[in-house]
């Protein structure tokens, strides 16, 4: 079924693939380019993109928000703020952004039904009006999200071979209406008396068995009605072998000579194509003028053989391919190292060290990229001892530095079996598990290693 929803005050952008849910007055630009990069797949990264588009990059700046998105059998999941979902799944849960100075991300399998309520007022109606693809206001939101996992398509059963055709017999030749024959003109070498062609054709046995090919050694059926100017189809040479030949103008020839269309200079376009450029008429001529076929491997180099045309044009395309620059498109960001440790604040927030770490009032980076995001957490400080970012942690290598961020009151650190020390403003010191930072003001962090 589609997404359900209450009307409300919450604007929701809504896609088959999943939806994202702002606070309060976020503007219609913005849920139309969210709605549109979700469409489209890119996912929760093209959904930060939009963000950090039209806040800037400083998290501060960025607001509430909640996202659902199909990924393949799973579910990702991010909720920055006070908004929470509630998952109903193999193993279900309720996933929230309170006390998160990013935003908190689940990716999680087996999930049949998202629930989101936001306001306090709101939600009194229940979740009714059916959408699958727009912008809408709700209070309340209920997604179907097994029906909207992408579906998999079933390979195609084999299927048994198709049966192979009897072979077929070739029709008799049928004779052409009177207006359609060709004029033919008596070859001026030898002229002869004005009879019927039909009256005296070729005989089969004249033409080489090289010439003919695989023509019928039975006579041809004379044509109905003795129509004049019709020729028996049986006297038509082909070639035989697999070494096709081809014209020097064909667009399958790789070494067409660059002549004119029109044959030799001075010579007659009728003596060599048997058809007169000027009328446009077949020229009939004794079966002694007619030129025999080149066998295969033996001919003026004019033309080509198919094969000799396919292996020119392989060629060619190889030389290009292995001309082209080659190109590799670099990863948009290199792997993640797996994090050290992690830190435990003494307000109860647990961090993974896995990207860098600002604490202080009002903490921001200036060292802000597109793929590494950091971790912001605020600390209150009643007595003002605490800077608005004060102290930094980052992982270089395998080790964990700390940095005072040049604070008024300073930074101490405490390691067991030494005297307190107090931080340089502005230079790393390497930490370890088992250390805690000082910031004042009751708050401390305790360094933690991964068991």
């Amino acid at each position: 079924m589609p997404m359900l929803y209450a009307p409300g005050s919450t604007p929701v952008a809504v896609t088959p693939r999943g939806f994202a849910v702002f606070e309060h007055g976020a503007s219609a630009a913005l849920l139309t380019r969210v709605r549109s990069v979700v469409a489209e797949g890119r996912g929760l990264g093209g959904v930060i993109e939009s963000l950090t588009g039209a806040y800037g990059a400083s998290l501060t700046a960025i607001p509430a928000f909640a996202v659902a998105l199909v990924e393949g059998d799973s579910v990702r999941i991010a909720v920055r703020g006070d908004f929470a979902f509630d998952v109903d799944a193999d193993a279900p849960e309720r996933v929230s952004g309170a006390g998160v100075t990013t935003w908190t991300e689940r990716v999680v399998r087996g999930v049949r039904r998202v629930t989101l309520q936001s306001g306090a007022g709101e939600g009194a109606d229940p979740a009714e009006l059916p959408v699958t693809d727009g912008v809408v206001l709700a209070s309340t939101i209920v997604w179907d999200a097994a029906t909207a996992a992408v579906p998999v398509v079933p390979a195609p059963a084999a299927t048994a071979p198709a049966p192979v055709p009897e072979p077929v017999s070739a029709p008799a030749p049928v004779a052409l209406p009177a207006v359609l024959a060709p004029v033919v003109e008596a070859p001026t070498a030898a002229p002869v008396a004005a009879a019927p062609v039909a009256a005296t054709p070729v005989a089969v046995d004249a033409v080489p068995a090289t010439r003919r090919g695989a023509a019928s050694t039975s006579p041809s059926p004379e044509p109905a009605g003795n129509v004049p100017g019709l020729i028996d189809s049986s006297t038509v040479q082909t070639v035989a072998g697999d070494e096709t030949l081809l014209p020097e103008d064909s667009e399958l020839s790789q070494s067409r000579p660059e002549t004119s269309a029109a044959g030799p200079v001075g010579g007659d376009a009728s003596s060599t194509t048997g058809h007169d450029p000027l009328w446009g008429a077949t020229v009939v001529r004794p079966v002694e003028d007619v030129p025999a076929a080149p066998a295969p491997g033996d001919h003026d180099g004019a033309t080509i053989s198919l094969a000799q045309a396919r292996a020119l044009r392989a060629g060619r395309e190889a030389a290009a391919a292995a001309e082209a620059p080659t190109s590799t498109t670099p990863p948009l960001a290199p792997p993640r190292p797996p994090a050290p440790g992690r830190i435990r604040v003494s307000t109860g927030q647990v961090l993974l060290l896995d990207r860098t770490v600002v604490i202080g009032r009002r903490p921001r980076s200036t060292r802000v990229s597109g793929t590494d995001l950091p971790h912001l957490v605020a600390v209150d400080s009643p007595q003002q001892d605490i800077s608005r970012s004060h102290v930094e942690l980052r992982v270089e290598g395998e080790s964990i530095v700390a940095t005072d961020l040049r604070t008024t009151n300073g930074t101490t650190l405490l390691r067991t079996a030494a005297d307190p020390m107090r931080l340089h403003p502005g230079e790393a010191t390497v930490v370890i598990p088992g250390d805690v930072l000082d910031l004042g003001d009751g708050i401390t962090v305790a360094i933690e290693g991964l068991s």
